[in-house]
């Protein structure tokens, strides 16, 4: 589905996506447009050579998903226009999908200093805002210029990773407590699934930061220094968004870290429990086996045998229980 909002050079605004309006807003110099490719079919894609000329390359990696978030220099092939423009590729937050689906939604966009193009397989909420806005009034997207419009687009997109950034944080914290309270054998899986998640998250947004930076730093030229200051508002969030996930790294590791130390603890005391019905079960062993023994001493048999013997040897055992229990107690063992 294609959303068009152009502002031809003599201040007309269109909505029309038809091939014949596309090619006089590119012929017209003065004309600034967004045009928006929401799933776009095989015959809208054909536009992207046919109407813009844009390189087959950035076509190619706009039509194939999964592309690495880049920024990339290209200067139009056909003539309806010659001038630079740059393709980038960035990838758009959501809590709904990451949390089900552990993944981004990728974003095409080729942008140059009077349009900008997007192309996207799924609904973006950031470009669903700043469509509905334009919808009310296209010059209020369109008069600030392309940059502006850019920065807008990224702005709501980085804000986007704070709720994933939240439930994250989440996430680590019931695994921290349950690893210090419940180390079930469950819980190492969750935990490196968790890991896992961290690095490919860590994989998308770093590239992201780069491609941010770019826009900054003046390598694109259509990007003005009014504008570069607010992409280095939302590059600032970027990098705190950025270095959020590299603090989670180092949380999950202390929660598998919390896990190997609370299951050694409880073997532990599984351990000091067995040792201690050991140890006093030794004295009703080393006293109880006198009555086992086969080699005939008549004295020493009267007096095992006699109701003074049985007192006496039951006294020791339960003096020795006793005393041991004692001292456990006082070590701390109980």
């Amino acid at each position: 589905m294609l959303t068009a909002f152009i502002k031809f050079g003599d201040g007309k605004i269109s909505r029309e996506t038809d091939e014949a309006t596309l090619i006089r807003a590119m012929r017209d110099q003065k004309a600034v447009f967004w045009l928006d490719m929401s799933k776009p079919t095989d015959e809208e894609l054909y536009l992207l050579d046919e109407v813009f000329g844009f390189h087959p390359l950035a076509i190619e990696d706009s039509i194939q998903y999964s592309q690495r978030p880049k920024i990339e220099p290209y200067r139009h092939t056909g003539e309806v226009c010659n001038e630079s423009y740059f393709y980038m590729v960035i990838h758009g937050p959501d809590l709904e999908t990451f949390r089900d689906q552990l993944r981004t939604k990728e974003i095409d966009m080729f942008v140059s200093s009077r349009y900008l193009l997007t192309i996207h397989e799924e609904e973006h909420r950031s470009i669903r805002d700043v469509r509905m806005r334009a919808e009310t009034d296209p010059n209020l997207v369109l008069d600030s210029g392309i940059d502006m419009l850019l920065h807008s687009l990224l702005d709501l997109l980085v804000d986007n990773y704070t709720p994933i950034l939240d439930w994250l944080q989440e996430e680590i914290d019931d695994l921290e407590e349950q690893a210090a309270t419940k180390p079930t054998e469950a819980l190492l899986p969750r935990i490196a699934q968790k890991k896992r998640e961290l690095l490919n998250f860590r994989r998308i947004i770093g590239p992201q930061r780069e491609v941010i930076a770019q826009l900054t730093r003046g390598e694109v030229p259509f990007i003005r220094e009014s504008t570069r200051i607010y992409l280095r508002d939302v590059l600032d969030h970027l990098v705190r968004a950025v270095e959020m996930i590299e603090l989670y790294r180092d949380l999950i590791v202390g929660a598998r870290d919390i896990y190997m130390s609370s299951v050694s603890n409880n073997l532990n005391k599984v351990m000091k429990a067995l040792t201690i019905i050991t140890v006093t079960a030794l004295p009703a062993t080393v006293i109880t086996s006198f009555y086992g023994q086969n080699f005939e001493t008549p004295w020493f048999q009267a007096t095992l045998r006699s109701n003074v013997g049985f007192y006496v040897s039951m006294g020791i055992l339960v003096g020795s229980i006793i005393s041991l229990l004692v001292m456990f107690r006082r070590w701390k063992w109980l």
